[in-house]
């Protein structure tokens, strides 16, 4: 008799892999799926072989015997990983990007689909996601841009959220006891950490 299936759990995305897919900060949700039911294009997180590391969220390249074979969409295709059914802790089915709701992930054949176009976009995509990196480091965009960003703290049972609402609309959240910080675009480009860590 197979063990019930576990509630819908979540991680909070960070690294470079997925970049495509996901932003740091972004709430993914999984569920924990059958090994029978793992399909080539899902995006799955899966415990880190290195004791202490966070879990990794990748897709699935191929299903195999006892393990699939898993890379991350901005990866080279030598950087694959072998990974066990048993470090398989579930299958992405959608995320959260700084209040705007869940969006569906794709997985299956629409998500290698997905993989393809980012493989054939991938180069002007990283080009610019680079510049604006850049940009957002540099700090220039502070200098001639200010927008008045009020603060409101959600008193819950949960972890202390503290929102940032700008023009009546939020940009961004900030996660006291996380320490985790996410911010709508362009307004990344002004709010830093040191701006709202004191709250």
């Amino acid at each position: 008799m197979s063990e019930p299936l576990k509630p819908s759990s979540f991680r909070f995305y960070r690294g470079r892999s997925m970049g495509t897919a996901f932003a740091p900060g972004d709430c993914l949700y999984f569920e924990e799926v059958a090994t029978s039911k793992l399909r080539r294009g899902d995006v799955v997180v899966f415990r880190s072989e290195q004791p202490g590391c966070e879990d990794v969220v990748h897709r699935v390249r191929d299903v195999c015997d006892g393990f699939i074979l898993a890379r991350g969409d901005d990866n080279p295709p030598e950087m694959i990983d072998r990974v066990p059914f048993s470090r398989v802790l579930g299958r992405v089915t959608s995320f959260e990007r700084c209040c705007r709701g869940k969006t569906p992930v794709a997985g299956g054949t629409a998500g290698l689909f997905r993989a393809g176009l980012v493989a054939r976009e991938g180069f002007p995509r990283k080009l610019a996601r680079r510049a604006y990196s850049c940009l957002r480091r540099s700090g220039v965009v502070r200098l001639f841009w200010r927008p008045r960003i009020e603060v409101v703290a959600l008193a819950t049972d949960a972890p202390t959220v503290v929102r940032l609402v700008s023009g009546g609309r939020t940009i961004g959240k900030w996660c006291r006891e996380r320490r985790l910080l996410s911010v709508r675009k362009p307004y990344d480009l002004v709010v830093r950490m040191g701006d709202v860590s004191h709250l």
